[in-house]
């Protein structure tokens, strides 16, 4: 068939069917092309998710490892925490400590203990993050902590400390 068609009629063919690979060639480029940039914001996007993700399942973890039942008495939580002091020597440095307590979703209790300390290392009031945070030596979590140097020169200060302590509140019978 070629053979019937003179040579100004074969360079139009040859050209049409070249024009034509070019374009395929041209619109299979471009659609990776699409497809990488795709991909790299979807990367970007992901890779925004894992702090959230990380925290998420941190606060499961948390929540999942707190007591549930009956409501944990104050007097308890406050005994705990006085061993945890006298441990590292923070109990006589206490200015003050008092709670609070607050409903959350009618279904738990939150009882905060707040606790001022003066003139102490922090390397004591870290000890006593890490038993309640890592040793889970009270069923509570640290919610803020600051400090300030009172004296300059000296590697004392003062601590204020925020303890919370969550229970599920049990129906009561009768």
């Amino acid at each position: 068939m070629l053979n019937k068609l003179d040579e100004r009629e074969r360079l139009l063919l040859f050209g049409g069917v070249g024009v034509l690979l070019l374009l395929l060639f041209l619109n299979i480029i471009n659609s990776l092309y699409q497809y990488r940039v795709e991909l790299s914001q979807q990367v970007i996007e992901t890779r925004s998710n894992f702090p959230a993700l990380e925290k998420a399942i941190q606060d499961n973890n948390y929540y999942r490892s707190l007591k549930s039942g009956d409501e944990e008495k104050i007097s308890d939580i406050y005994a705990k925490l006085d061993t945890i002091m006298l441990r590292y020597s923070l109990k006589d440095r206490v200015q003050t400590m008092k709670d609070t307590n607050s409903m959350i979703l009618k279904n738990y209790n939150r009882t905060t203990i707040d606790i001022t300390f003066r003139s102490v290392p922090l390397q004591d009031i870290f000890k006593l993050i890490y038993d309640v945070e890592m040793n889970k030596q009270i069923n509570s979590k640290i919610d803020y902590i600051s400090f300030r140097k009172p004296i300059a020169g000296k590697e004392v200060y003062d601590v204020n400390l925020k303890l919370s302590s969550y229970s599920k509140i049990g129906k009561k019978n009768g």
